[in-house]
């Protein structure tokens, strides 16, 4: 009956009128012949109450039988992960919270982020398609894991709410997505769950995207829930661990659709941003860490900065029960995510070397850099790492980003070009008596 009376009402008014008005108004419960509608906040009820009174009488006329009655109340938010739970009528009603799917965390915002080369863009465009929401849609943002798209994210969610604090903003993961979609296809509510991620929300933010791969039938609902958002006007971003081009199995119209706005990476942080975010966590702790000691480690763990971030609070912890705190015990306590020592003479490390030998730069080869000589220089880079100072390709891994398969077939890559190409190898063992020079001897 619940469905009837709303979709008779829905025939009674515009178009128009429905979505502004009713978009967030349900019926909580019929009583015989008395009818418990719901809505969003206290504005709403007088609004509908006084505008629609005589609409809403005749739909419930007909529906339930001549003499109905109905109220309107409002609904308090007790849990925000949970917004459709019934509030008892004991509870004092206050105005409802926007719509959270996935509650924000209020420390995320754009006043505390740390903003440096490698994330200004990213940084740049949620802030303005914050202060102007809908000039950049769609939004596809990626990053390695624990590079501060969460951050961001829900920094973007939180400045609009505190602008806006009735905007229906949904964030969750994709793996939120396909579990409350099969949830309402085993229950039957598939219209359910099609009204409220198409029709009852303004911002949707789906994060690690990359999960969906394969899962064909979450891809189609997803496909056009999208097309539906972007349709209405509504803004959608999407954040995966990689771009558009590179996510395996998934439907080509899908890609298309996460193309057709604005595709934007974080990329790999310098040691010197490394440092700036160990350096505010140690201030927003109200901590006292010597500068030796946080250079060290920003140096050491190679681009994750939510491992750099761990890293820290446990340097602080430790500092704050044993009192004393060098380098030998940073070595120590953090020996699981430190990345082995490459010996460096006063003209640079091996990566500096090669990447002025190759024209780039140390953070070019650091970064991720898809250019074709870059690339190179970074595959030399691991190339001379594993095989001539003895490095362990996992931790080659770790130094460059890139998985364990990724180095060994970087090194493979160099040892084909060095058979197959004359030049290439004699500007390797030109690459390799500089390294001589500066960072020491190779093994043969």
């Amino acid at each position: 009956m619940k469905e009837k009376i709303l979709s008779t009402l829905k025939e009674k008014v515009s178009r128009q009128q429905w979505e502004h008005w009713f978009i967030d108004f349900y019926v909580k419960r019929v009583e015989g012949t008395h009818v418990v509608f719901e809505v969003g906040n206290l504005f709403l009820k007088g609004y509908i109450e006084k505008k629609f009174d005589k609409v809403i009488r005749k739909t419930i006329s007909e529906v339930v039988g001549q003499g109905a009655t109905y109220e309107i109340v409002y609904a308090q938010v007790v849990n925000p992960e949970n917004f459709e739970d019934e509030v008892p009528d004991n509870v004092a009603l206050v105005r409802k919270k926007p719509i959270l799917i996935t509650p924000l965390n209020p420390k995320y915002r754009f006043d505390n982020f740390v903003v440096d080369e490698f994330n200004q863009f990213v940084y740049n465009l949620l802030l303005e398609a914050a202060k102007k929401p809908g000039t950049y849609n769609p939004i596809f943002i990626y990053s390695e894991a624990g590079m501060g798209k969460t951050h961001l994210v829900q920094a973007y969610g939180n400045y609009l709410l505190s602008q806006n604090p009735d905007l229906r903003f949904a964030y969750l993961t994709s793996e939120s997505f396909m579990n409350e979609l099969i949830t309402k296809l085993k229950s039957g509510n598939m219209e359910e769950f099609r009204e409220r991620y198409r029709k009852k929300i303004d911002v949707l933010v789906i994060d690690d995207i990359q999960f969906l791969a394969g899962k064909k039938g979450v891809q189609i609902e997803l496909f056009h829930t999208f097309n539906a958002l972007y349709e209405a006007g509504k803004q959608i971003i999407v954040c995966s661990d990689r771009s558009p081009k590179e996510l395996k199995d998934f439907q080509d119209r899908v890609i298309s659709r996460f193309q057709m706005g604005v595709v934007a990476q974080i990329k790999t942080p310098s040691q010197e941003a490394m440092y700036k975010i160990a350096k505010k966590v140690v201030d927003d702790e109200r901590a006292d860490i010597d500068d030796d000691v946080l250079r060290y480690v920003a140096t050491h763990i190679k681009g994750s900065i939510r491992i750099l971030k761990g890293a820290v609070i446990k340097l602080i912890a430790y500092k704050s029960m044993y009192g004393e705190l060098d380098i030998s015990v940073v070595k120590s306590i953090l020996r699981d995510v430190l990345t082995e020592d490459v010996n460096t003479g006063s003209n640079g490390d091996i990566i500096e070397i090669i990447a002025k030998m190759f024209k780039t730069t140390k953070d070019d080869i650091l970064s991720g850099s898809r250019d074709r000589n870059t690339s190179l220089a970074r595959q030399v880079c691991m190339y001379f790492m594993v095989k001539k100072y003895g490095l362990s390709t996992r931790k080659v891994g770790e130094i460059f980003n890139k998985t364990h398969p990724s180095v060994i077939n970087s090194v493979k890559v160099v040892e084909e070009k060095m058979k197959n190409e004359k030049d290439f190898e004699l500007l390797l063992k030109t690459v390799e008596k500089e390294l001589q020079k500066s960072v020491g001897k190779a093994y043969s």
